[in-house]
This record gives C-alpha cells, structure tokens and sequence, in this order.
C-alpha cells in the first residue's frame, strides 16, 4: 500500500463516518459497524470486505495493522468533527495539547505521557491498543483537536520490528513529537 493509498483509504473512512453522522446512510452506518470489529482477531472478519481489497498482497502483519488502524479511525474519526478548519495535528502533538487541555503532567510522571514513554517497546497491535486508550480519553473529556489518522496509520505501517534504524525512528516520532520543543514542558 503506497502512501497514496493509505491516504485515499483513511480519507473513506472519515467520508463515511460523516456520512453515517449527517444522513445516517445505511451503507455507511453498516460499514462503519464492520470496520469497528476489526479490532479484535475473534471478530476482524466483519471488516474483511471494506479493508482487504485496498491491501492487494499485503502480509498477514500488515493485514492485522490496517483492520487494526481501520477499526480506530471508524471509532474516533469525530474526533475533532466540529474544528474542521483547523489542519488535523500529528498524533504525538496532538497528545501533547491533550495533556495540557487535562493539566495532566507532561512530564515521564503523567497519565499520557507515561503511556507514550514505552510506546516503542511494544508490538504493533499493542502500540495500536494504548493508543485507542488515549483517543478513548480524550474523546471522554471532549478534547475537539484533530488528530492526522493518515501519519498515524503510516507509523504503525512502518512499525516494523524495532532493531534497524528505520523502524526506531517511526516507532518513537509519537514520543518525539509529544516532547519536541515547540510544545515545550512546563
């Protein structure tokens, strides 16, 4: 799947996501219901006929990592609905204005930050979990910032296995950003 590709596919599940919320589409509230049982290996056959045939010969790992990403963005593509103006944030960024919105420390010792801090030492669908927990959070607390699915997706794409220099740097651009300096900690 070339970036090309993860672009139109993340971009049709946000469309019909909108679609499911504004006209309450059939087909898309019953697509949208599918790809959210893609989360799980006992129920990700329900999302096989709307994500599978954009994958062409793709590994089972990155079979697992799009029904995976897709079943998440299906669940919190309204995440940040009502800012539609403002350029969807990195994931790593977008934690960081998370944590400030919940005065949560942004320091090691923070709810957010401590689930970030050992991110990279994860497997994918593991990474893929703690980071649903935290869009879980924020959609608990109303935080309306956008956050970019398309780098998301691409990050647990390239995850890869975490010993040669490329996987490292996709698996900690997520930390990174949440630490970079222009979100300095306070």
């Amino acid at each position: 799947m070339s970036g090309l590709d993860i672009r139109e596919f993340v971009n049709h599940i946000i469309d019909q996501t909108k679609r499911k919320q504004e006209s309450r589409d059939s087909q898309a509230v019953r697509e949208i219901a599918a790809l959210r049982f893609g989360m799980s290996i006992t129920t990700e056959y329900r999302a096989y006929p709307y994500v599978l045939p954009y994958l062409g010969n793709a590994s089972p790992r990155e079979r697992m990592v799009a029904l995976r990403c897709a079943a998440m963005i299906a669940e919190y593509a309204d995440l940040g609905a009502d800012s539609d103006d403002a350029s969807p944030l990195r994931f790593g960024v977008w934690a960081s204005r998370l944590a400030r919105k919940i005065n949560d420390d942004e320091s090691v010792d923070g709810m957010i930050a401590s689930r970030l801090e050992y991110l990279h030492t994860q497997d994918v669908e593991e990474a893929i979990t703690t980071i649903r927990r935290i869009l879980q959070y924020a959609q608990s607390n109303s935080f309306t910032q956008r956050v970019d699915f398309i780098q998301l997706f691409k990050t647990f794409w390239y995850w890869g296995n975490g010993y040669n220099d490329d996987s490292l740097d996709h698996r900690l651009e997520i930390l990174r950003d949440f630490y970079d300096t222009s979100n300095p900690v306070n």
